[in-house]
């Protein structure tokens, strides 16, 4: 042992590895009596110890970025994604949809070019906004021109040359990390200019041949990406000294979303623009794709080859190409009641609306059926929401903390507030309870208990005056163990059923089950709950309400929300449905004790 150093090769420690060194040249008796501490020799210690430490550090980190699950550099994750054929997702363009209406009284027809500009503005944010395609405007008579559902996209148009040479090392990047690809032209000039093509983006090799004039994309280092053309087996290679010219949209990300008020930057040709009507306010733009996002993408990106036959193909590709969808859900036709066979269901959430806008369904259904199999017809659909109120009161020890009343409600109900943000807000989630309550008492060292009560809330908007069928489906196993409630019977007499108030006949009501299966409409005549009419039925074992014949004369906040308590504390959700949790439906009262 006198001839090798210390065994100990896993540690990475400074002052470990130079002890190693010490213990080393003490056991060789030419330094057995030497003073390590207090002589030059310590100082060289020092050298090789930070040497050795500097290079086990550096190894260590470059064996980090060799694997896609352990790299922390972007662009070591993006060149991982590059072998998977992952392109990480870009910026992408905020994106509006108006109806335009013009006034020309001189030309027979109007024409929107590519690039016209318009300008977004709320409050003071500020926005370019641009068209994407060459539109042809209507013609209404009377000199009026219009253009229904025309896209306008956040950004200005940037365009960058290149001459084209067949060297290797020649890279054609796209400089502006703010570009939007999706919005990407190329234009090869060839031939002193008498020759101009345009080339298409491919993301694919499928039906590509010597004369296909396309481009590929990839990720490289710097948050950028470059062109990649054919070599003339697999698409048209363009010829020597051939002008490149790439334009696209460099956009400023999240930032425009929201913007719902547009005017024109000035005429459009000969054509005054008198009316821009908003049908869909700016929503999808967003930031490049994160490093967690990259490594969670590309290797299911992988698996899906760009086609969708599993439930989690579509979640991959769908929030692969399109930013502003939050989560998907996808299941067979057959699980619907009834059953819908040969049909895929696709419940898309978005991020910023509750609603599935016709522009987006159109968007999205022609994605999908690019990449579906023949015999399954995709049907695209909103989620179904599911909330959960939350009833908490919360005992602290003031003898703890200098905090106020308010300030413990504020806290705890952030506390709340992030546990469904991390936990719910998707699809196939579930509240679990213990984990839920366990939060609220760890939020601050003060808390001594809470007791909490959480209800199952499915919300309606029902129609005034007009008697309607509803069906509710909570999908939820309900308590079925209060007993029957007679008809008219003291508030304190708790129900499975509730709902918010409405006016019924002029009356102020609430719907409430009575214990045995039935719906029934109930008036609120001082402490005693009294039977106006009965109104359907409930089935505690799946959670299905159907409301028969419903005519409120008027509904607080036009939504009429359903309560339900489940039978156990946990609350879950399948399928299409979401669950989450209102800061409307957040209730924290707070009490102070002294310990």
């Amino acid at each position: 042992m006198s001839n090798q150093v210390g065994t100990n090769f896993t540690t990475l420690d400074f002052s470990a590895i130079k002890e190693n060194l010490k213990n080393h040249l003490k056991d060789q008796p030419i330094f057995r009596d030497y003073d390590f501490e207090a002589s030059n020799i310590n100082v060289l210690l020092d050298i090789l110890a930070y040497n050795t430490n500097l290079n086990a550090f550096y190894l260590n980190m470059i064996g980090n970025e060799m694997f896609l699950d352990s790299a922390v550099l972007r662009d070591s994750v993006v060149s991982h994604a590059k072998e998977l054929n992952y392109i990480p997702r870009s910026f992408r363009s905020s994106r509006a949809v108006v109806n335009l209406t013009m006034n020309d009284p001189v030309a027979a027809s109007v024409n929107i070019p590519r690039g016209t500009a318009f300008t977004g503005f709320d409050g003071n944010k500020n926005f370019t906004f641009v068209t994407s395609d060459n539109v042809i405007a209507v013609s209404q008579g009377n000199n009026i021109f219009t253009a229904e559902n025309l896209e306008l996209y956040e950004g200005d148009y940037v365009s960058e040359s290149y001459v084209f040479n067949d060297q290797e090392e020649t890279r054609y990047v796209i400089n502006n990390k703010n570009v939007d690809t999706n919005s990407l032209f190329v234009t090869v000039i060839e031939d002193n200019g008498s020759k101009v093509y345009s080339y298409k983006r491919a993301d694919s090799l499928f039906g590509l041949g010597v004369n296909s004039q396309v481009f590929f994309v990839q990720g490289i280092e710097n948050e950028r990406y470059e062109i990649i053309f054919g070599d003339n087996v697999i698409g048209r290679k363009p010829k020597v000294d051939a002008i490149i010219v790439l334009q696209y949209r460099a956009c400023n990300g999240e930032l425009p979303n929201g913007i719902q008020k547009f005017t024109a930057d000035g005429k459009i040709g000969t054509a005054l623009v008198t009316n821009i009507q908003v049908t869909q306010p700016a929503t999808g733009g967003d930031v490049s794709e994160s490093l967690s996002s990259i490594k969670f993408n590309a290797p299911r990106a992988f698996t899906t080859q760009e086609r969708v036959v599993t439930a989690e193909d579509y979640e991959t590709l769908l929030k692969q190409n399109f930013s502003e969808i939050n989560a998907v859900s996808a299941y067979g036709g057959e699980e619907q009641n009834p059953p819908q066979f040969g049909k895929v269901i696709v419940a898309i959430d978005l991020k910023q609306t509750d609603v599935l806008p016709p522009s987006n369904r159109r968007t999205y259904e022609k994605f999908i059926r690019e990449r579906s199999p023949l015999g399954l017809d995709p049907v695209l659909t909103t989620p179904d929401y599911t909330y959960v109120s939350v009833d908490c009161k919360v005992k602290y020890n003031v003898n703890e903390t200098e905090l106020t009343t308010q300030d413990i409600r504020s806290i705890v109900t952030s506390s709340i507030q992030d546990y469904a943000s991390i936990n719910l807000n998707g699809f196939n989630k579930t509240l679990f309870y213990s984990k839920f309550i366990a939060g609220i008492d760890l939020s601050h060292p003060s808390i001594v208990s809470n007791d909490t009560d959480i209800f199952a809330i499915k919300s309606i908007t029902p129609e005034i005056n007009i008697e309607t069928n509803y069906d509710i489906d909570f999908a939820l196993t309900l308590k079925d163990d209060i007993g029957q409630l007679s008809g008219d019977h003291p508030d304190s007499e708790i129900s499975i059923i509730n709902s918010s108030i409405f006016f019924y006949n002029g009356v102020e009501c609430f719907i409430e089950d009575d214990g045995e299966g039935k719906l029934r409409i109930m008036a609120l005549q001082g402490a005693t709950h009294s039977v106006v009419q009965e109104i359907g039925d409930v089935n505690y074992d799946t959670g299905f309400l159907q409301i028969k014949s419903f005519k409120p004369d008027k509904v607080k906040g036009n939504r009429l929300d359903i309560f339900a308590r489940s039978k156990t504390k946990d609350i879950s959700c399948v399928k299409r449905t979401i669950l989450n949790i209102r800061d409307t439906d957040i209730s924290v009262n707070v009490e102070q004790v002294r310990i």
